[in-house]
């Protein structure tokens, strides 16, 4: 079981610079957490990784649509109503149920990519939650392998 050291901090730079020190130091990203009671945004070199929200919104627009069409195409040709030479497939009926279908679907698609990624959906999700981020601060946890690794965590994170 690896030790774990942990910082709190009372802004986002002093804690973002905590995490690359801890980086520059030879921690790996797995094992540094960073929590917040809002999302802070980093760039990949600090060991941020890009969000796949909005391509996981345009599949399930994508596939919201498709099924829009099959729905209203298949269900009113198998009613059998007789339109009295009017199309069997309105463009007015059509159009609603595709934009509703297509924003279900790109509604339900970023919901479950959201958890996804946040972790929430993962079993120990919050085991290293800690009540000060409810707090408004910032904390960082550095899982630690060896007791090198542990007295660098405790050099760097010291000076939250």
């Amino acid at each position: 079981m690896p030790n774990r050291v942990h910082a709190i901090f009372d802004s986002v730079p002093k804690a973002l610079a905590a995490q690359a020190e801890l980086l520059r130091e030879g921690f790996e990203r797995k094992a540094i957490t960073l929590l917040s009671n809002e999302p802070i945004h980093q760039s990949e070199e600090a060991g941020g990784s890009r969000s796949h929200i909005g391509s996981f919104a345009i599949l399930g627009g994508i596939l919201g649509a498709t099924s829009a069409v099959l729905l209203t195409v298949i269900t009113t040709k198998r009613v059998g109503v007789v339109t009295g030479g009017m199309p069997i497939v309105s463009p007015w009926a059509f159009g609603i149920i595709a934009f509703e279908l297509t924003m279900l679907g790109a509604i339900l698609f970023s919901l479950a990519c959201m958890l996804y990624e946040s972790g929430l959906g993962r079993r120990g999700a919050l085991k290293n939650y800690d009540s000060s981020v409810s707090e408004g601060k910032i904390v960082i946890f550095a899982d630690c392998s060896s007791d090198l690794l542990v007295e660098k965590a405790e050099r760097v994170l010291g000076k939250g």
